[in-house]
């Protein structure tokens, strides 16, 4: 038991992170004309979110907004997926994606809009207007809990891509066994960074302040372009990451 121990794949911090921003730039080259359609998506979602809530009360779940998350989730689950392919040399291009020739994109775009909906419904169990401090205690630990889960089963999202065997949640806890704190501390240290500023981003707003249409474009490109950073380094830092924690475990063995 010990040797088995001793050969799991360690996970630098900072080689991932480095390794992570690499592979995420070469990605985002590659797929040409399919970033700049992506990035389209996020800013037209970043702008229903901006003229579509409630600046008097920003906090609050809107059935219309989410509705809005579904929509450009759907968009851009080829473009995710085909990132995770061409980083671990699976090859597929987001066309072949979307028409199924490359991995089972169903299973992967299920997945995503599963986080999607369990993300919605804790949102708006805590956003009723009588959020006592009982009820907040519950829904931060629910937060927490739901955080650590998605920790844990976050190799599934690049094992689905590639249409791997290790796509199970047996498989993935297996995987990340031992390693879930360092996963964490680099996904943190990619999104809290950015997830600040594009909160900073959303201040004048959240007072209800007025703002003038062109002040209100630069923060919708702003917070686009952090939106669109944050999808391209969490994508590129889960598939290395999945990389890492597999090597040793078997070649990668995407589906034909």
């Amino acid at each position: 038991m010990a040797d088995q121990g001793a050969m799991r794949p360690t996970l630098p911090i900072g080689e991932t992170l480095r390794d992570g921003g690499a592979s995420g730039l070469r990605s985002v080259r590659a797929l040409g004309s399919a970033t700049t359609v992506a990035f389209v998506v996020v800013l037209a979602k970043e702008a229903a979110h901006t003229l579509m809530g409630d600046p008097t009360a920003p906090a609050r779940f809107q059935d219309d907004v989410f509705l809005v998350d579904c929509a450009c989730t759907i968009l851009l689950a080829p473009y995710w997926m085909a990132m995770f392919r061409l980083i671990l040399d699976a090859g597929g291009s987001v066309r072949a994606v979307a028409e199924g020739r490359a991995g089972p994109f169903r299973d992967f775009l299920a997945l995503e809009l599963f986080w999607l909906l369990v993300s919605g419904l804790l949102d708006r169990a805590l956003s009723s207007d009588m959020l006592g401090p009982g009820r907040l205690i519950v829904g931060f630990s629910a937060w927490i809990a739901l955080l650590l889960l998605q920790i844990r089963t976050s190799m599934l999202a690049p094992a689905l891509a590639l249409g791997a065997p290790d796509a199970t949640l047996r498989a993935v806890f297996a995987m990340t066994r031992g390693a879930a704190a360092r996963i964490g501390l680099i996904l943190i240290a990619t999104i809290l960074p950015l997830g600040l500023v594009d909160r900073m981003l959303h201040a004048p707003e959240r007072t209800g302040a007025d703002l003038p249409a062109f002040v209100l474009a630069v923060r919708i490109l702003a917070s686009g372009l952090i939106d669109m950073a944050l999808l391209v380094l969490v994508t590129a830092l889960l598939a290395e990451i999945y990389r890492r924690l597999r090597t040793g475990a078997g070649a990668l063995t995407p589906r034909p």
